[in-house]
């Protein structure tokens, strides 16, 4: 019997040694462990390099996600790298629900020391921006100007100039079609200011009348949706829906409206019958003229605007004077010369 007890004491001493052995062994290893990724995290901050930056500028539009403006972010964005800026597309990781003048309050509270801003005739944005000026945050406005909203400066392309071009390209293509009377129809951006519209719209018509086209050519606008999903399209499909004449021209004046123009024409079959002057440069509408269903299209070096926009701020905080206006140059694409371009963009180049 003694020896059954003494042998179930030895076991059970044996196990409480096992265990203890195991107990201190794991305490160990998670001491050795905790000082390992003490020492390692500690190894990490010392390298890290936090960066400062002298300014921090902020870009709000309602279209941030088309290839226009993520090309005025990338030209920004390299001018700010240059200046020691830091330079962020407001509303990234936000509520898709916000507009504008919650992206306008938000970098204000954030305590943002220039603002960029897609103009418009919002009167509250403007009231924004005259907040904004009290408080000492510069504004610029691009592609769009905001009048009346102590903005410091403009950086996009003149309306005037543009509706000079697509007035000559109008010219062109009816000295082609020398027989026949054309109906334009011109797709206004509903982000275009009022003003913007007139002058566009002004600039075609003047056109037309000195290369004697007043009465052959009918010229006609649309205002387009740009910040709704497929709204665009559906407001262009309605065109050539329940419509026994659709216009023989299409003169689309943001890149939405092209792209949108250009898929409605392929989907109701009437390439060849309804040609489209574009707007922008993209791979989907540089597709479409090497294809010959967009017959051209105005092409805006959006780093260029983006860029500028970020020196604007920058000289304003300097020296507290920026010139009132920057206008961009344009270019255009067409199937004659789509090549340079597609060749530029692989290239990672801008257009001048």
């Amino acid at each position: 019997m003694k020896s059954v007890k003494d042998f179930n004491k030895k076991r059970l001493q044996l196990i409480t040694v096992v265990l203890g052995v195991m107990f201190l062994t794991t305490v160990l290893m998670g001491i050795v462990f905790f000082y390992i990724r003490t020492r390692y995290a500690k190894e990490i901050i010392e390298k890290s390099d936090y960066k400062t930056y002298n300014n921090y500028y902020v870009l709000i539009t309602d279209n941030a996600e088309t290839d226009y403006w993520r090309g005025v972010y990338s030209g920004a964005e390299k001018e700010a790298e240059k200046l020691n800026a830091h330079v962020e597309v407001m509303g990234e990781g936000l509520d898709k629900n916000l507009t504008k003048e919650d992206y306008i309050r938000i970098a204000l509270s954030a305590g943002a020391d220039g603002i960029i801003v897609e103009g418009d005739d919002n009167k509250k944005i403007q009231q924004l921006l005259l907040m904004a000026d009290e408080y000492g945050v510069p504004v610029v406005a691009v592609s769009e100007d905001c009048v009346n909203s102590g903005r410091k400066s403009f950086i996009g392309v003149s309306s005037f100039n543009i509706g000079k071009e697509y007035g000559n390209q109008i010219a062109e293509y009816a000295k082609e079609n020398e027989s026949e009377d054309l109906d334009v129809m011109v797709l206004m951006d509903e982000n275009m200011t009022k003003n913007s519209q007139t002058v566009v719209m002004t600039a075609i018509r003047e056109t037309l009348v000195n290369n004697n086209l007043s009465d052959r050519v009918s010229l006609d606008s649309k205002e387009v949706s740009s910040n709704v999903d497929y709204a665009a399209e559906e407001e262009i499909r309605d065109i050539f829906v329940g419509n026994n004449e659709i216009p023989d021209v299409m003169i689309c004046l943001s890149e939405q409206s092209t792209i949108c123009a250009y898929q409605v024409v392929v989907d109701h079959n009437k390439v060849g019958q309804v040609e489209i002057f574009g707007y922008y440069m993209s791979d989907k509408i540089s597709e479409a003229i090497d294809k010959k269903i967009i017959r051209s299209s105005i092409v805006v070096d959006t780093e260029q605007i983006g860029s500028t926009a970020v020196k604007a701020l920058d000289e304003y905080k300097e020296s507290g004077y920026v010139s009132d206006f920057y206008l961009i140059d344009t270019s255009i694409a067409n199937y004659k010369n789509i090549a340079s371009f597609m060749k530029k963009e692989e290239g990672g180049e801008t257009d001048d």
